[in-house]
């Protein structure tokens, strides 16, 4: 016979387990109810996921950055944390109900320890190693400490290291040598007039700038010692003959002044024009003169047609160039075909 205390117990263990099948079927004909605490720590759940779901994906965005971070972020790993101890106290703040913010903040100061980081004149918490990484990676600017370690305060999100000048390569070019006012050239002839010299001088050491070619033709007699086409003598030849039909226009060499005109047994029609720094150019025999005495002309204008006036045995120009009174090879400055 069951005593007092057995009867007792049976009929407790009968209505318990009544409970518990009446709960199993109101549990298998309804939804759970979430409250608002649940509601809220699936929230803040949801936010920690979406937060590393973005480290995850700037890992693969922005691998350079990561990188740079790498060295402090691994210095920071392997030194000597109590994270059991860390991350238990997130997990009862989380079941507390705190923000997900704060509790997070609260994380990083417990792991990485720091001091106050000011952030546009404002504090902060969690001045770490590791924070700095990731405000590099972020940002992609380095941030910069100052003698004392503390981190600067930032220029709008992140502070930025002014980037260093990079220093150019050398990449001057070689300068092409000036070239010499007066270049010698060696003569091996019979000995030339005192007023008359081989050596070609540059365009800036006859004070002109621009030439042009009287007239285009072939050299019929150069510059130099000659045998005369009509005495027959050795005599030097001042200039160049360039032949050419008869009325050719004959162009100034260079911008001047009419020095003088006239019309001679030997030259024929001829013109001088006066240059600057003392260049003088010369044009016998043209069949034609178009400027006066005087006149100033720019380098190829017109000044004569050519001819074979004076002592000549055909059509051609007869071209001088003097330098202070001596005498100049024309064939240095001109074009001949």
């Amino acid at each position: 016979m069951d005593t007092a205390y057995q009867k007792w117990e049976k009929r407790r263990q009968e209505r318990s387990g009544g409970q518990r099948r009446m709960a199993r079927r109101r549990g298998s004909g309804a939804g759970v109810a979430l409250g608002l605490r649940e509601r809220r720590r699936l929230a803040q759940l949801a936010v920690c996921l979406a937060l590393f779901l973005a480290v995850f994906v700037g890992k693969g965005i922005f691998p350079e950055r990561l990188a740079e971070a790498r060295e402090t972020v691994l210095g920071v790993i392997q030194s000597d944390t109590d994270f059991q101890a860390a991350f238990s106290q997130l997990g009862r703040s989380v079941s507390q109900g705190e923000p997900i913010l704060d509790t997070l903040g609260e994380l990083w100061v417990e792991v990485f320890g720091g001091a106050a980081v000011t952030v546009q004149g404002q504090a902060s918490r969690a001045d770490s190693p590791l924070l700095r990484a990731q405000a590099a990676f972020l940002s992609g600017f380095p941030v910069r400490e100052d003698a004392s370690g503390h981190w600067l305060g930032l220029r709008g999100p992140l502070a930025a290291t002014p980037a260093e000048p990079r220093a150019e390569a050398d990449q001057t070019e070689p300068q092409p040598e000036a070239e010499p006012a007066v270049v010698h050239v060696e003569y091996t002839g019979p000995a030339l007039p005192d007023n008359a010299t081989m050596d070609k001088y540059s365009l800036s050491a006859l004070g002109i700038t621009e030439t042009v070619t009287p007239a285009l033709g072939w050299v019929s007699s150069p510059f130099g010692w000659r045998e005369h086409p009509v005495d027959g003598e050795e005599k030097f030849h001042n200039g160049v003959d360039l032949a050419v039909n008869n009325g050719t226009d004959v162009l100034a060499f260079a911008s001047g002044t009419v020095d003088y005109i006239g019309d001679s047994p030997v030259y024929g029609l001829y013109l001088q024009l006066s240059h600057a720094g003392g260049l003088k150019s010369f044009y016998a025999h043209c069949s034609q003169l178009l400027v006066q005495q005087g006149q100033v002309v720019a380098a190829g204008e017109r000044v004569a047609q050519s001819g074979d006036t004076g002592n000549a045995t055909g059509p051609h120009l007869h071209f001088e160039l003097k330098l202070n009174g001596v005498l100049l090879n024309p064939l240095y400055y001109i074009e001949t075909t």
